[in-house]
């Protein structure tokens, strides 16, 4: 009787058997059985998942070609065949419909029924395992890779002005080009000077940069690895940079210039200014957000807020700006809120600053690794394993990493050490709306101001006035209606008071978001 035989290994596979164990596992299979093995397949670096692999088709393609000829295909273990529980199965049915081939691996007996159900069950709960297995790998694979992201490694093919390289730990890092780095610089030097895309590019080719393609400038520009920072994105979750091992090229300063000379920070749909912070929440009586805009007098230009359907109702700015901003200092926490804010920003603090412990956890592990490196270096040299010039060149490669690596842990504790002081500082700061609002960026002021006034403001006989308020700030409504700050109506002015909880944490969310991206950008 006639075989085929089948082996496979994946680029990643973990699997203990090597090509030449499965094609020994099953010749001997054979041997022992009496088959005669034709021929055998190998698929080498091809994924579990599919049977679109290259010897898997010529194997199809050869037992197609002598029909009637293969009685039984040889395999070492199901998870060599497949991974996946409904295509193995769907497999083994079509071999065997379509040529009388059997399915056998080599710890079954060649006489083994494919149509009882205990065959069934055993190998569909085989399949199920190895489907299982691939999923943990895939899994600590992840893990992997985010664990070399957290510890500032980059993982993939090497950018320009880089080559993949290993540190002394055996682990992947990227290792600076210099001429490489010289021509990074200096396209970055030509955009900031002013210099377009395709100036940029003329002159980086007359310097050696031989990248083609489509924007090839524009995608290195955008890169934050020249930077020595890691782009970290999570489901969910806003973008964090975090700095990496490998040297920068360029100053994290020169980069972010660069981003926002490129248009990378979106402006939101509402232009905002400081000059106008009432637009957006500034009602014409039509119910239309009032534009705002300057207006020249005969001295001087005069700042209004105006309806574009109602051209004739002008808001003078020296008017509604003062109004607002009294009645935001009027809009008071009281101390439950803000022992509750007391809580809440350093709370969301510390989980936003566990990759950076992570970090620094990451990198006293290397230095650990590299002084047990330095004493069993001094221990050969003591023992005259290694000549003084040896001992010298590995002693100093060692003594600059460990300098560089406690120059990282350094700037990751002034990191977390500042932002924790800023908190405190700022929580002493905290009274009102007006202080929340001082605190955050443009953006963000402008969604707790929605919040607040969620109804929006009008202005009616010289007075700023809403419908509601949000019930965090209702205990203000009594002392904002009797000084006359805010015009504002008796019967239902606020919403229901299970709001409160939501706008507090997004008031932290915000302050503290803001907080960070301020450092981050700082840097």
């Amino acid at each position: 009787m006639k075989a085929v035989g089948y082996i496979r290994l994946s680029f990643k596979d973990q699997s203990r058997y090597s090509l030449d164990a499965q094609e020994s596992s099953i010749r001997e299979y054979c041997i022992k059985n009496g088959l005669e093995l034709i021929t055998l397949f190998k698929d080498n670096g091809q994924r579990s998942t599919t049977f679109d692999r290259l010897d898997f088709r010529a194997l199809e393609s050869f037992v197609r070609r002598h029909k009637g000829l293969i009685r039984y295909l040889i395999i070492m273990e199901h998870d060599r065949f497949s991974r996946d529980l409904s295509e193995a199965l769907s497999k083994i049915n079509k071999l065997e419909r379509d040529y009388g081939i059997k399915v056998v691996s080599v710890d079954e007996p060649l006489d083994i029924d494919p149509s009882d159900p205990s065959t069934f069950i055993n190998r569909a709960f085989r399949y199920a395992t190895a489907n299982t297995e691939l999923l943990n790998i895939r899994s600590r694979t992840k893990r992997g890779i985010k664990r070399a992201r957290l510890e500032g490694r980059f993982i993939n093919k090497a950018p320009f002005g880089y080559r993949n390289g290993r540190d002394h730990s055996g682990k992947g890092i990227l290792i600076l080009q210099t001429e490489e780095a010289k021509i990074i610089r200096s396209i970055f030097k030509d955009y900031i000077a002013g210099l377009t895309f395709k100036q940029t590019t003329f002159n980086a080719q007359q310097i050696g940069f031989k990248l083609t393609g489509h924007n090839a400038i524009g995608r290195l520009l955008s890169s934050c690895l020249y930077a020595g920072l890691i782009k970290i994105k999570k489901n969910d979750e806003a973008t964090k940079y975090i700095k990496a091992l490998h040297k920068a090229i360029i100053s994290e300063a020169d980069f972010w210039l660069v981003q926002e000379m490129m248009g990378k920070n979106k402006p939101s749909k509402l232009k905002l200014s400081k000059d106008f912070p009432l637009k957006g929440l500034l009602k014409c009586h039509c119910g239309k957000y009032m534009t705002a805009g300057w207006s020249r007098g005969r001295k001087q230009y005069y700042l209004y807020y105006h309806c574009i359907t109602h051209r004739a109702l002008n808001v003078p700015d020296n008017i509604v700006h003062k109004q607002f901003e009294q009645i935001l200092k009027s809009l008071e926490l009281t101390s439950e809120q803000i022992l509750y804010l007391k809580k809440e920003l350093p709370a969301r603090l510390e989980i936003l600053l566990s990759e950076e412990k992570y970090q620094i956890d990451a990198r006293q592990r290397m230095i650990q690794e590299l002084d047990q490196k330095m004493n069993s270096l001094e221990e050969h040299f003591i023992e005259k394993h290694l000549d003084f010039e040896t001992f010298s060149n590995w002693s100093t490669k060692y003594n600059v990493e460990r300098q560089q690596i406690e120059q990282n842990i350094a700037e990751l504790e002034n990191y977390i050490s500042i932002l924790v002081q800023t908190v405190q500082l700022l929580l002493k700061e905290l009274h009102s709306v007006y202080d929340i609002c001082r605190q955050c960026g443009q953006i963000q002021r402008q969604m707790i101001l929605k919040l607040v006034f969620r109804y929006g403001l009008s202005f009616e006989d010289g007075r700023l006035a809403t419908y509601k308020i949000c019930p965090t700030f209702g205990h203000n409504i009594f002392k904002l209606i009797e000084n006359e700050q805010l015009k504002i109506s008796l019967q239902d002015a606020v919403t229901h008071n299970n709001d409160e909880g939501y706008f507090l944490n997004f008031i932290a969310e915000q302050l503290i978001g803001q907080l960070v991206e301020h450092r981050n950008h700082k840097c």
